[in-house]
């Protein structure tokens, strides 16, 4: 599909489609939303509810654990296209691991871990590196529950998790047609029409597509997305609605994945700096070609005023050709005693994976309101089922070698020569068949006494993973490794709303994550093994939520104690002790992480939204690999801190949105608006070699502040001919301030994304 094609297509249809003369239609965080919002008039809060959290409608002015929930009005106002943009001005959240490279992927932190990525409440899964991402024209708002939710969900870690809403059809006519363009020669498109199929509403169909392509933030990098998802709800009665979701979505291209090295970036190098867009791959060997189809059935009946059945059941294929050069460490000239880092050079490890990975994956949960006496129940009980299947073929190799199709060429950091002879051998290394299966039974009770909200949950999970060696004879014992773990994860939590909009809250919560290995026992003169038990997490909470009155606006100042355990170490025994063998491992790591948050957002007066985050973390691995030596220390070693994680962290976006305010006449079109985002010093760890030793050494990444801005228009109070036009402008880091994002890995660095400018032109209908 050619771009420009698309664009012309775009219009065309927009064109067909909408009908002369017809009336703007409110967008999508109007008409998609209502579901999401119990508007109270007569100066009463209206009670924004996430149902990521507990799964039922609860608000969360009453739901007694952090969570944020954003609507499209945000996504659009911001123009966050992704889960990092999206999240960037989220309290608790470290975004963009990997800042301006890897954008193919949402790599983040959520309280010291990364998150796990859910939509429509289902886990998105793929493979090793098919990792599904979802475009955001398709998504219509996102929830963050910060710590442990196992207990509704499964396997996770501590942190928390992320869940995508998707957009669904509506009850009337409408849609919008979006062209943009931007610096990095950036070019997109979107429709989305939504159309009722008869006069009664019973049958809606909504159709969303799009296309886009740009240059990378690395040089000599460039990312291509297409996308396409026709949905249909049948919704007989007020009661009953099924809605089915087909996507396709492709990223032919998708930029870099390699930082860069630490002494250049975030350190001082002896040679100078290096640019922002420094590319340490190999552009005629690098390739990233992501294909996702699914099909998604969300279904909802209530079997009473009272009582709920839904039914979410998504299958989920991804494919993926991926081919990387990246930096492996750097060079070193001379031998023996003058052995030593060659900072001007660096030693590349490269190859791929192919892999196709499929998943299905079914919830169903009945959820019943009543009373016993005084005492008000919200009882949901559930099951679900995640099953994902697939191959992946791998190999990385590294340096310079006799072998031209093996060999990967060093690569001067100050003088970058690319070409040549290009790596071309087959993915042997490993050669998997993996197939998961997952259930999980749950149970939870929400009480309500008076204004005390209470709430009790828990949930059984059965684990079963086997993994089958390719490179193995089928008959071979060795090929087939089982691992089946079971874990059980409570949740409680008690919540008071008072009178004035303030609600104090504590809540107790538990996270599992599978963990393959075994531990080694000697004993009567033999070895014998046991298999490991899952990783465990587990977070005390408490805070107060306050809501103003006559809002939407939710602001929530939390502490929590958060602790991750059962990760494995390395066993001091390994290759000591007789029979333990080299690389043995022991569950006794932990890693802890406490920490205050304040994060609020939402409209507090006519046509004002604001937002404000911030965050203080202090994370510590309080039991890890041992000390060695007296110097710097490596990630993973008791006493240290987890690499990219910043303590301090603050942000604020405000905009004013003056038709919502009632200026009349051409000013009323006028929607302005800023945010400043500061991220504090994190930890990195770098590594070099001096008279043939080698020299670890701990530093903090500087941290950083930039600006974002939006300004935007709706041309029809200009003209009444152009009504449902808008144009919108969003630049940021409107500075162009550099900065490096995170230097989460040993010897490597990401440099944060430069100025970037997209000026979108909107037309709905």
């Amino acid at each position: 599909m050619r771009l420009a094609g698309w664009l012309a297509g775009t219009m065309l249809a927009g064109m067909v489609m909408a009908p002369a003369g017809a009336d703007p239609i409110a967008p999508d965080d109007d008409t998609q939303t209502r579901s999401a919002e119990e508007i109270v008039v007569n100066g009463q809060r209206d009670e924004t509810s996430a149902k990521s959290g507990t799964k039922t409608d609860t608000p969360l002015i009453a739901t007694p654990q952090t969570i944020t929930a954003i609507d499209n009005a945000e996504l659009t106002r911001r123009n966050a296209l992704s889960i990092n943009q999206a999240l960037s001005y989220v309290a608790g959240v470290s975004p963009n691991q990997r800042g301006n490279v890897a954008t193919r992927y949402d790599q983040l932190f959520v309280r010291g871990f990364s998150p796990a990525i859910f939509m429509d409440g289902m886990r998105l899964q793929g493979g090793v590196y098919a990792i599904p991402q979802i475009d955001f024209h398709l998504v219509d708002s996102v929830d963050v529950i910060k710590g442990p939710a196992s207990v509704l969900y499964g396997s996770a870690t501590p942190g928390g998790l992320v869940n995508l809403t998707s957009k669904l059809p509506y009850a009337q006519a409408g849609g919008r047609i979006e062209l943009a363009g931007g610096n990095f020669d950036l070019v997109r498109s979107a429709i989305d029409v939504n159309q009722p199929l008869d006069r009664d509403g019973t049958w809606l169909f909504r159709v969303i597509a799009g296309a886009e392509q740009s240059d990378g933030f690395v040089a000599r990098t460039r990312n291509r997305r297409y996308y396409a998802r026709p949905m249909l709800t049948f919704a007989p009665d007020d009661r009953t609605s099924i809605s089915l979701l087909l996507s396709y979505q492709r990223d032919p291209e998708a930029a870099s994945y390699s930082g860069v090295p630490v002494y250049g970036s975030a350190l001082p190098n002896p040679f100078g700096r290096f640019p922002i867009d420094l590319n340490v791959s190999e552009p005629a060997y690098e390739a990233f070609d992501r294909k996702q189809k699914s099909a998604t059935l969300l279904i909802r009946h209530d079997l009473s005023d009272a009582v709920r059945w839904t039914t979410n059941a998504r299958y989920f294929d991804v494919d993926l050709h991926y081919r990387q050069i990246y930096l492996s460490a750097f060079a070193t000239t001379g031998a023996g005693a003058a052995r030593q880092t060659d900072f001007s050079t660096i030693v590349r490890g490269g190859g791929g994976s192919d892999e196709s990975f499929r998943t299905i994956t079914i919830d169903n949960h009945l959820s019943a309101s009543f009373g016993t006496g005084p005492v008000g129940h919200t009882l949901l009980a559930g099951v679900d089922w995640q099953n994902n299947r697939g191959v992946n073929d791998q190999q990385f190799n590294t340096g310079v070698t006799n072998n031209p199709a093996t060999s990967i060429a060093n690569l001067n950091l100050f003088n970058p020569v690319y070409g040549g002879v290009q790596p071309n051998f087959p993915l042997l290394q490993t050669r998997n068949r993996r197939a998961i299966d997952q259930v999980g039974l749950y149970l939870q009770d929400q009480i309500a006494i008076g204004r005390l909200q209470l709430i009790a949950s828990g949930r059984w999970d059965w684990y079963n993973q086997a993994t089958i060696n390719r490179n193995l004879a089928p008959g071979n014992t060795n090929a087939l490794a089982r691992l089946s773990q079971t874990a059980f994860t409570t949740r409680l939590g008690a919540l008071y709303e008072s009178k004035i909009g303030l609600s104090p809250f504590f809540s107790y919560s538990e996270s599992f994550e599978p963990q393959a290995g075994v531990f080694y026992t000697i004993g009567g003169g033999s070895v014998t093994t046991a298999p490991f038990v899952p990783v465990t997490g587990r977070q005390y909470e408490s805070g107060l939520k306050y809501q103003p009155a006559g809002t939407s606006a939710l602001f929530t100042l939390s502490f929590f104690d958060l602790r991750r355990r059962n990760v494995p170490v390395g066993d001091p025994r390994a290759g000591v002790v007789a029979g333990i063998p080299t690389g043995a491992q022991v569950q006794v790591g932990e890693v802890a992480v406490k920490g205050i948050e304040l994060d609020g957002r939402g409209e507090i007066a006519p046509g004002l939204d604001v937002t404000v985050a911030g965050t203080y973390t202090d994370p510590l691995v309080t039991r890890g690999t041992p000390v060695v030596g007296s110097g710097a220390q490596l990630a993973g070693v008791t006493g240290t801190r987890p690499l990219g994680v910043s303590k301090w962290s603050a942000s604020g976006f405000v905009s004013y949105d003056l038709t919502r305010a009632g200026v009349a006449g051409p000013l009323g079109g006028v929607t302005i608006g800023g945010g400043v985002r500061y991220v504090g010093e994190s930890d990195g760890t770098a590594s070099f070699v001096r008279a043939n030793q080698t020299v670890v050494e701990r530093f903090r990444s500087p941290g950083f502040v930039l600006a974002d801005a939006v300004l935007g228009y709706d041309l029809g109070r200009l003209d009444a001919a152009m009504t449902g036009l808008t144009f919108t402008a969003n630049v940021n880091n409107l500075f162009d301030t550099r900065h490096i994002a995170s230097c989460f890995f040993n010897n490597s660095c990401y440099f944060g994304a430069s100025r970037t400018f997209v000026g979108s032109l909107r037309f709905a209908w």
